[in-house]
């Protein structure tokens, strides 16, 4: 939970959201090829760069159980620790290995060297089923001094999700994605739903999309605290989109009209 405060401002940052190829099972290679990318979002200032969903492992559902790694693993503590050196925060996706009897998490991590986001993926898609376990909590925490919510993919449908972590006090929602329709399509595909939770919530939304073996997927952008589109790419290869974002927040406070109204602060849930 992180505090509420009426009429917030938010930490004015940049962010860096980075469309990659994750290889299936490349570990070792994919997180060098994510820290190429983290020294290049450090480089153009940001404080946070982030993958997609399970940049590090490759997504796979049919192959969930042989793709999965330990959450102890040491290359996650490795990768955490090398861009905290770069004094950059970091998201990243894996496939997390359970016990024997339990199917792996859909788990992405989030952290700034001091605070640590970590959330399993809690609505399944349809191909995720029968592979993945569903985690059961919908974390928030402080990463470079604003408060992260996560939805993974096609999470970002579900309006509950980005109300409960505003609830907790999300002013940024990063959508990390691992899906096969990519590019402008993809974009065009987020403007239907995405402004929705940014704007009914009072907050920012990042996308990526992670880009396929075979060509397809990819997609990065960045919606306002309004709704509008900041900036997109539907380009094919992998690209970095760089997004500053911060400053007033629509939270409930005395007001002369409807341009900085907080929808959510409006709602009466106990009609809910």
């Amino acid at each position: 939970m992180c505090p509420i405060v009426k009429g917030m401002w938010m930490k004015e940052l940049i962010v860096a959201g980075v469309q990659v190829a994750g290889a299936l099972g490349a570990v070792s290679a994919n997180v060098e090829r994510m820290r190429l990318w983290v020294d290049r979002a450090a480089s153009a200032g940001a404080q946070v760069v982030f993958f997609p969903e399970c940049s590090m492992t490759g997504f796979e559902a049919k192959r969930a159980s042989c793709l999965a790694i330990d959450p102890d693993d040491e290359v996650l503590s490795a990768f955490e620790g090398y861009a905290a050196r770069r004094r950059i925060a970091v998201g990243y996706g894996f496939v997390e290995r359970r016990d024997e009897t339990h199917a792996p998490f859909n788990a992405y991590v989030v952290s700034d060297g001091e605070n640590r986001l970590v959330y399993r993926k809690t609505h399944l898609g349809e191909s995720e089923r029968a592979f993945f376990s569903q985690g059961e909590s919908l974390p928030v925490e402080r990463i470079a001094g604003v408060c992260v919510g996560l939805q993974l993919c096609w999470e970002g449908h579900v309006p509950d999700i980005a109300t409960t972590l505003r609830a907790k006090g999300a002013e940024l929602l990063l959508a990390p994605h691992a899906c096969g329709l990519g590019g402008q399509r993809r974009i065009e595909a987020w403007c239907r739903y995405l402004p929705a939770r940014a704007l009914d919530n009072g907050l920012f939304v990042l996308a990526c999309n992670a880009l396929k073996p075979d060509g397809r997927g990819g997609g990065l952008a960045a919606f306002g605290p309004d709704g509008m589109l900041i900036d997109s790419y539907g380009g094919g290869d992998e690209h970095m989109l760089v997004v500053p974002v911060g400053g007033a927040l629509p939270r409930e406070e005395p007001s002369d009209g409807m341009k900085h109204i907080s929808y959510f602060d409006r709602r009466r849930p106990e009609l809910y």
